[in-house]
């Protein structure tokens, strides 16, 4: 049997390179687990204790991936939403860079390109926050 270590997403150990900031997972999109995995991970990162809220990124709306019974009275969730993959990630560096949110989680349908890796990374750093790239594919 193995056992696997899930760090917390805001588990940021200091790092002199500054890596850490930015946290890549991969879905699939058929899969039947990817969306109630989706979702639990967005309500557990909105309740998240630090004043400043969570930034959805995506091409499509956050609420129905949420379950109706979730309350949403103590979670703090911006939605910004986009058609252009493109657009996605420069919204997502330019939530980051502000440091109005503490995680800005960008849903994409491509891998990112190592240009658009750093400057989620430095924008990450600037803004004091995290960034989670979640790519969905098929």
């Amino acid at each position: 049997m193995t056992c696997i270590e899930q760090m917390p997403l805001h588990y940021n150990p200091v790092t002199e390179n500054g890596d850490g900031q930015v946290t890549e997972i991969t879905m699939r999109s058929d899969a039947h687990l990817s969306r109630p995995m989706l979702a639990a991970m967005m309500i557990e990162l909105s309740g998240n204790s630090d004043q400043r809220w969570l930034c959805w990124v995506a091409d499509r709306p956050l609420k129905p991936l949420l379950n109706a019974d979730v309350h949403q009275h103590n979670r703090k969730i911006l939605q910004v939403v986009s058609n252009s993959n493109r657009d996605l990630c420069e919204i997502a560096i330019r939530a980051l860079e502000r440091g109005k949110s503490h995680t800005v989680a960008i849903l994409i349908e491509k891998p990112l390109r190592d240009d658009e890796r750093e400057a989620l990374k430095a924008a990450a750093l600037a803004g004091s926050a995290e960034c989670l790239v979640i790519y969905m594919h098929s």
